[in-house]
């Protein structure tokens, strides 16, 4: 196990966790979403949920493939397409979570105001990302990409969020605030790590 251990890069070590990562929600709302156990709960739009779940699992797969193979360079040339996978089933992801908050047919109505909001923030860096890379801006566009990618993790955190009453003192709109922080949060430490070196000590001559 140990030999095993220290042959995985850190990318790997990432790539694995963020792949563990997902084991919660598939277990809580995939699992009986594609079984029907969950049908009846979404029987008025069963059709854009399920796409929205195709658009988000292959968001995180691909996503979790594309920033492998841009970060340890292996199979480069699969790069492309998977980001280009990426792109297209979260959009898919990304656009059928944006209907389903505007249609808003659960409570509390108001945690659709936060995934919406999430939605098109996705979509938004999503867009940026692929056209600094039409550009041959790798370097905005590897920034782009991750901002996307942490982004696309923290729908996972807004679907723990729907299970967990993380707030309980806040009563119904425990949901709606957790939403918020689960995906704000992470995007501006995301931010933070970004422009880090920028703020650093300038150097003295």
């Amino acid at each position: 196990m140990a030999a095993l251990t220290q042959r995985i890069s850190p990318a790997g070590t990432l790539f694995l966790a963020a792949l563990a990562g997902t084991l919660p929600v598939m277990w809580w709302v995939v699992v009986p979403m594609l079984s029907g156990a969950n049908w009846p709960d979404h029987a008025g739009h069963l059709f854009t949920t399920m796409l929205h779940i195709a658009g988000g699992i292959g968001m995180l797969a691909l996503g979790s493939a594309a920033i492998f193979i841009g970060w340890t360079k292996r199979g480069f040339r699969y790069h492309r397409w998977a980001g280009y996978g990426y792109l297209t089933l979260g959009s898919l992801g990304a656009i059928t979570a944006l209907i389903l908050s505007i249609k808003a047919e659960h409570e509390p109505k108001s945690l659709y105001l936060a995934t919406g909001t999430l939605s098109v923030v996705w979509l938004a860096t999503a867009a940026m990302a692929l056209r600094a890379a039409r550009n041959r801006r790798f370097q905005s566009h590897k920034e782009w990409m991750i901002r996307s990618y942490v982004l696309s993790w923290t729908f996972v955190g807004c679907r723990l969020a729907t299970r967990v009453d993380t707030y309980p003192w806040l009563g119904a709109e425990s949901t709606t605030a957790a939403i918020w922080i689960n995906w704000v949060v992470p995007l501006f430490v995301c931010e933070i790590a970004l422009r880090w070196k920028e703020g650093s000590a300038a150097r003295r001559f």
